[in-house]
C-alpha cells in the first residue's frame, strides 16, 4: 500500500477552503473506490494547513489515478477553491506501508 499525503495552506476563507476539500473527497472516493482519502487540519501547534492522505493499492495505481485526475475537468473545477494565494506550496510525502 502507497500512503500520498499533502499539506496544503488555507487563508481566513477556511469554511469555503474546507467544503472544497469534502467536496474532492467525496469524488475522488466516488471515481475511484478502491482509494481511501483522508482530509484533516492540525489542532496544535502550526496553523494555517491542511493534510490530505490518501492511500493507494500501489505506486503504479496511484500513478494511473494521478494521471487521470489531472485530465478530469469536474475535478479541476473542485480544486480551484484549493488552489490559493497562501504563497506555500503544497508539500508532498509518499510512505509505503510495512
Amino acid at each position: 500500500m502507497i500512503i500520498h499525503q499533502r499539506e496544503i495552506a488555507y487563508t481566513s476563507d477556511y469554511q469555503t477552503f474546507f467544503e472544497a476539500l469534502v467536496k474532492a473527497k467525496l469524488y475522488l472516493e466516488k471515481r475511484f473506490p478502491e482509494v481511501a482519502v483522508e482530509v484533516m487540519y492540525n489542532l496544535a501547534g502550526e496553523r494555517g494547513f491542511a493534510t490530505i492522505q490518501t492511500r493507494y493499492p500501489s505506486l503504479a495505481d496511484y500513478e494511473r489515478i494521478d494521471a487521470e485526475m489531472d485530465q478530469d475537468e469536474e475535478y479541476m473545477k473542485i480544486s480551484e477553491d484549493l488552489i490559493g494565494a497562501t504563497g506555500h506550496l503544497p508539500v508532498d510525502q509518499f510512505y509505503r506501508v510495512i
